[in-house]
């Protein structure tokens, strides 16, 4: 008996064959995903996949502001900040702030002398309308009825008060 070469019946090549078998397998997964579009049951794992997709986004978006917030964070404490292109549109606004911080410290001093002058002047008017009311006393002192009458009285001089003598009401 004759041994006969297989390879004269098979006329398609390995990769021919793999190439029909993937092509085989994508129809036939094709039709599966048809038949379950038809029935409704994709409609569910549309909607699962769709929501496991925004999961993952959102988890992907969470991560990546956390290592922006740690990259800025170590910019700021190392001081490479200030030499950053993202930086630069914020000096601006930093010198603004700084300016206002120094035009508020600069009000609060001024306010704090003043309030300071203010009580100072308050304290000299208050003793000077203490002297003032001091002296009244003493002009007064001098002045009144009994220091006269008590300086008459030294030289010899009786004085007649008016108001002293008795009137007579006649009926």
């Amino acid at each position: 008996m004759a041994e006969y070469d297989e390879s004269e019946y098979f006329t398609d090549s390995p990769e021919e064959i793999a190439e029909r078998e993937r092509e085989e397998a994508l129809r036939r997964m094709v039709r599966t995903e048809i038949r379950r579009i038809h029935t409704g049951a994709a409609d569910e794992d549309i909607a699962e996949d769709i929501r496991r997709e925004e999961e993952a986004e959102a988890a992907a978006e969470k991560q990546q502001q956390r290592a922006k917030w740690i990259v800025w964070l170590s910019h700021a404490m190392t001081g490479d900040v200030l030499i950053l292109r993202e930086a630069e549109r914020i000096y601006k606004i930093i010198g603004a702030l700084g300016v206002i911080f120094f035009v508020s410290i600069a009000t609060t001093f001024a306010a704090l002398h003043s309030d300071l002058r203010c009580s100072r002047l308050e304290k000299e008017v208050a003793l000077l309308h203490e002297k003032a009311i001091r002296m009244r006393e003493a002009r007064h002192e001098s002045d009144s009825h009994t220091a006269i009458v008590r300086q008459l009285s030294k030289r010899g001089i009786e004085m007649i008060d008016p108001h002293s003598q008795p009137r007579i009401i006649e009926n």
